[in-house]
């Protein structure tokens, strides 16, 4: 057996590597050799000019008749390649109204266009190519009108780095026609569809098998829904957007957002969950809370322009509605959200389990060791605070502290969200979902600048940081929730008074019916010792992820009991006597 071991260490290594690598490079290949079309801003010829008669009917317009063309002999430049920032002079107007549009790309060059996308309400759009100052990079002024009452997409694009806008067009007078749809872009993603449904099914028959063993019982019902609650989180995914031509595909939004209004606060992004519902993959339902938390701090603290949306209150009172809700979720299931919710706990769940296929032992860490972890994640929430503070110091003391964050810089285009950086959960959800179509490869993997230091939508940090994450979670059970900021976060929201006196839930334990045998604390993915060392009461801690798998082995009954508000959901069950018995029954 100890012969063995080390290669399964090196085969469970490979696997890891070689899926995260092969995802990457597999794609990374097309788009570094098309850099100097793509990267610069014009991949794809103008297309000829065409009408119809009817009024739905997609329009392309050219301005000045200049033609897109790639520049030759052209590079990035080191760490800050192309870019594009816009503005639209109102969000709000009237039928028939114009909008003027403006903005910048960098770098600028000679012969060099924008592409401005309207996308009506009804699908049909308007296409219009732009020239840019070769000095300066700016574009615009250009007006455009809004001949029809509804939601319109706005984007501006360089290549396939876009900026989008939004305008809402009213009838105070009533006597417009509302639109007749041009096309239609809900249709199902059958592949992504029946995939769901076959992982779904399978998570179901784990569950029913896993009822069989009192010590999988708990463990084989959490695995399924997690996998259920994923498909619900990113509901969007299921609608098929490549049968949308383009632009509108590139434009049309693909989430499906709840909460989007909290007491007249708007929260465009969606409402707060304290996991991680990555920002950046297509068809989120719910947003992860360090985002928000990061972006409405800088940039979003003051202005109504977001990315893509409109905020109609301050980034105060988005804040306040977020430390709300994240207290509020907190003190109801604590970081129960990590245990059966976050969908980066399964994905390390999953590599716990083919740990266990492949024979390998766990690693178990010193207390000292664990506790340092326990504390590093406080230490990483600092950190992500005081940088967005220190970022947004011109629009709270007016003075810029640190150079490259005013809109445009280096650091409002690519580190604006200091945490989203190094996060392994985005390079996760970005990569799943290019290779399944949802994301498109030049808008993942096509550099802008240098792409080992960092690209579009993923960073070499988030990719290093997801391969050191995985390895680490293959041989350390949940290594990643031991320092997740967001986690501390919300454990200090349930289990540190005065908010400890306030959560539903709890782990209870029976003096009189521990024997102290120490199998909840060497099952415990966390290596949470209160578990073993506290003698009665309530022993889930800031730490504890409310996976329950103490409870599910622990082998006395009532010795530990899963509380929710007051009331009984689970508790440990005799199994270990009721396995003796059977033995002896077959005996």
């Amino acid at each position: 057996m100890k012969k063995g071991l080390p290669k399964h260490v090196c085969a469970s290594v490979a696997v890891i590597f070689i899926f995260t690598i092969c995802s990457l490079c597999s794609t990374s290949v097309l788009g570094t050799l098309n850099t100097n079309l793509t990267g610069v801003n014009n991949k794809t010829p103008l297309p000829e000019i065409f009408s119809t008669t009817t009024a739905d009917a997609a329009v392309i317009q050219t301005v000045s008749g200049l033609q897109p063309q790639s520049l030759t002999g052209w590079e990035p430049l080191p760490c800050f390649g192309p870019e594009i920032t816009s503005h639209v002079d109102k969000t709000a107007v009237e039928i028939n109204q114009t909008v003027i549009i403006t903005g910048r790309i960098s770098p600028p060059g000679q012969n060099v266009s924008a592409r401005i996308c309207c996308v009506r309400p009804n699908y049909s759009w308007i296409e219009i190519y732009v020239p840019t100052d070769p000095k300066t990079g700016e574009f615009g002024p250009t007006e455009v009108t809004m001949d029809m009452i509804g939601y319109w997409n706005l984007c501006a694009s360089n290549g396939h780095i876009s900026h989008r806008m939004f305008v809402e067009v009213g009838d105070s007078t009533g006597t417009a026609e509302k639109p007749i749809e041009f096309i239609n872009p809900w249709k199902a993603n059958v592949p992504l569809l029946a995939t769901a449904i076959v992982l779904t099914c399978v998570g179901i028959i784990f569950a029913i098998t896993g009822l069989k063993k009192k010590t999988r019982r708990i463990s084989s019902f959490r695995i399924c829904v997690m996998i259920l609650l994923i498909c619900l989180l990113y509901t969007g995914a299921f609608i098929d957007h490549q049968t949308v031509p383009r632009p509108v595909r590139q434009v049309v939004v693909h989430e499906l957002l709840l909460g989007t209004n909290v007491f007249g606060v708007g929260m465009p992004e969606g409402f707060t969950v304290p996991f991680l519902a990555c920002y950046y993959p297509c068809g989120r339902t719910v947003t992860c809370a360090l985002w928000e938390l990061q972006t409405y701090i800088y940039p979003f603290l003051e202005g109504t322009d977001g990315w893509g949306v409109y905020y109609n209150t301050t980034g105060i009172s988005r804040l306040a509605v977020i430390v709300g809700g994240l207290i509020l979720c907190s003190v109801i299931l604590g970081r129960v959200w990590c245990g059966w919710i976050c969908p980066f706990g399964l994905y390390q769940d999953l590599l716990s389990y083919f740990r266990k296929r492949l024979k390998i032992k766990r690693v178990t860490l010193s207390n000292r060791t664990n506790k340092a972890l326990h504390q590093l994640n406080y230490v990483i929430l600092a950190t992500i605070l005081v940088l967005c503070t220190l970022f947004a110091s011109y629009t709270i003391t007016g003075t810029q502290l640190i150079p490259g964050t005013e809109e445009g810089g280096f650091i409002y285009r690519y580190f604006s969200e200091p945490f989203c950086t190094i996060c392994p959960m985005k390079p996760l959800c970005v990569i799943i979902e290019n290779q399944i179509g949802i994301f498109q490869t030049e808008w993942v993997f096509n550099p802008t600048g240098n792409f080992y230091q960092l690209g579009r939508f993923i960073t070499s940090i988030n990719v290093i940081s997801l391969i050191l994450v995985s390895v680490a979670a293959l041989f350390i059970s949940r290594a990643w929730c031991r320092i997740c900021p967001l986690g501390g976060l919300v454990g200090l929201f349930s289990k540190v008074p005065p908010f400890k006196w306030l959560t539903l839930v709890q782990i209870e334990k029976t003096k009189q019916r521990c024997t102290k045998c120490g199998i909840c604390r060497r099952v415990c993915p966390m290596e949470i010792k209160e578990v073993y060392e506290q003698d009665t009461g309530d022993i889930m801690t800031a730490q504890c992820i409310g996976c329950l798998h103490c409870i599910e082995m622990c082998p006395y009954k009532d010795a530990l009991k899963f509380k929710f508000a007051g009331k009984t959901l689970c508790h440990s069950q005799d199994w270990l006597i009721d396995d003796i018995k059977k033995e002896e029954d077959q005996w």
